[in-house]
This record gives C-alpha cells, structure tokens and sequence, in this order.
C-alpha cells in the first residue's frame, strides 16, 4: 500500500471534520441539506485521497458515482452500490437548490448517514487509515 502523504493525511481528516459537522448539526435538529451535505462532501474527500494515493488523476467533480467509478478504474477491487451513491449525491447537491417544477421530497437523515458512515469505513480501510 502507498504511504499516506502529508497531504492525503489532511484530506482525511478534514473528512473527519465534515463527519463531525454532519453529526453537530443531526444532533441539534439541523436542517436535513445542511447536514447531508457534510455527509456527501466526506465521502467525496474520501474518494479523492484514495485517488490521490493511488496517484490518479482527481478530476474538480462532486458526483460520487463519478468519483466512485474512477477509482474502481484505478483499482478494479474496488466497487459500490450506484443507488447508495446517487442517493448521497441527490440529498446533498441537487436538493440544496429549490426547483419550481418538484416539490423538494423527504430526505432519509438516517439512511444517507448510514451510507456515508458504511462507505468512510470502506475507504478508510483502503487507505489504511484508523476509523
């Protein structure tokens, strides 16, 4: 496995940071964007110093699916549910602007930090880094 760079060190934890954030605000009634939000951009932190390690190219994109399947590119062992993805992605960057046409559906808190916590561990583990 690649050594953790300072750099990839500083993503991690500001993943942490973002997971923290996410859970604050969870805690105290929050609003559900706010908080899906810090859980979607975890994720993709964590995505991006799993590229970084590997030395893969990091595109400037937020779609986890997207994200998800450069990685699996760069490393064909890895793979995630398309569903989980998009489900994080819709609940933390599509449904943090109002569209006239839809009403703004109910988002799932629990299920969306589920799927981030289920992917963090994940790719903590691939990275090498403590959970």
């Amino acid at each position: 496995m690649a050594e953790l760079t300072p750099l990839i060190k500083a993503w991690i934890r500001f993943t942490e940071e973002d997971w923290d954030d996410a859970l604050i605000l969870s805690r105290s009634g929050g609003k559900p964007r706010s908080i899906c939000f810090h859980a979607q951009q975890r994720i993709e932190k964590l995505f991006k110093a799993d590229l970084m390690r590997l030395q893969a190219i990091i595109p400037k994109i937020h779609n986890l699916r997207e994200l998800s399947d450069l990685l699996h590119q760069a490393d064909d062992s890895w793979q995630a549910t398309s569903i989980d993805l998009n489900r994080l992605s819709l609940a933390a960057v599509d449904l943090r602007y109002p569209d006239p046409n839809e009403p703004n559906p109910e988002i799932e808190i629990a299920l969306v930090l589920q799927i981030a916590l289920d992917l963090r561990l994940r790719l903590l583990q691939r990275l090498g880094a403590e959970p």
